[in-house]
């Protein structure tokens, strides 16, 4: 009887262990899913980092052409002050010639101000982007990071148990083998002393 319990018992923690073994493997499953997810948003925002590279690329050029856009007036507004100067040494037509100058070196002012407003904003708006792509790699980073420690720790816990119900089988076939002995030699000796017990088989006494 002490043999049956002691089966049983084996036997209901092999079964809790494949239990285990199996919740485990799902565990792992799910946190390999998991961490495919987080490859898949890590793919996603390095598709959105390129995107916004070439935003950044694109407001660097327009920056670029403001300013040469901003040299082009100051040159064409040093051009009108010479005209200016010139036409101001002229006697006979200084008047219209300088007011015709004046307005034209107003108007490159203001075409340079407006240039490098628009050169300012576009410099300050490929810095905000260049900080907010910064702050998407350091987040893909830390997410693939995060996917990796996952994924190893789900594969190191997975293998353990596997490790334990190898352990545990190993031990129940060991146990099995030593009940079949039991049960065997029980049998042995339960056929013995039947075979005993018959009449026939009885020894003779002294006569």
């Amino acid at each position: 009887m002490q043999l049956i319990g002691a089966r049983k018992k084996l036997e209901r923690a092999a079964q809790d262990a494949l239990a285990r073994a199996e919740a485990a493997e799902a565990s792992a499953s799910a946190a390999e899913q998991q961490a495919e997810e987080a490859d898949t948003r890590a793919e996603l925002a390095a598709t959105e980092r390129e995107e916004a590279i070439a935003r950044a690329g694109e407001a660097e050029r327009q920056r670029d052409h403001a300013l040469e856009q901003a040299r082009e007036s100051e040159l064409a507004r040093q051009a009108s002050e010479q005209q200016a100067e010139r036409a101001r040494q002229d006697a006979e037509r200084s008047a219209q010639q300088a007011a015709a100058a004046a307005q034209r070196a107003e108007q490159a002012q203001a075409l340079t101000q407006d240039a490098v407003e628009r050169a300012d904003r576009a410099e300050e708006q490929a810095r905000s982007e260049r900080a907010e792509l910064e702050r998407q790699l350091n987040a893909e980073r830390q997410a693939r990071e995060a996917a990796e420690l996952e994924r190893g720790q789900a594969q190191a816990a997975l293998e353990a148990e596997q490790r334990s119900r190898a352990q545990l089988e190993a031990e129940l076939a060991r146990t099995q083998q030593q009940l079949d002995a039991g049960e065997r030699a029980r049998e042995e000796a339960i056929a013995t002393r039947q075979q005993r017990a018959r009449p026939g088989d009885a020894p003779r006494g002294k006569r």
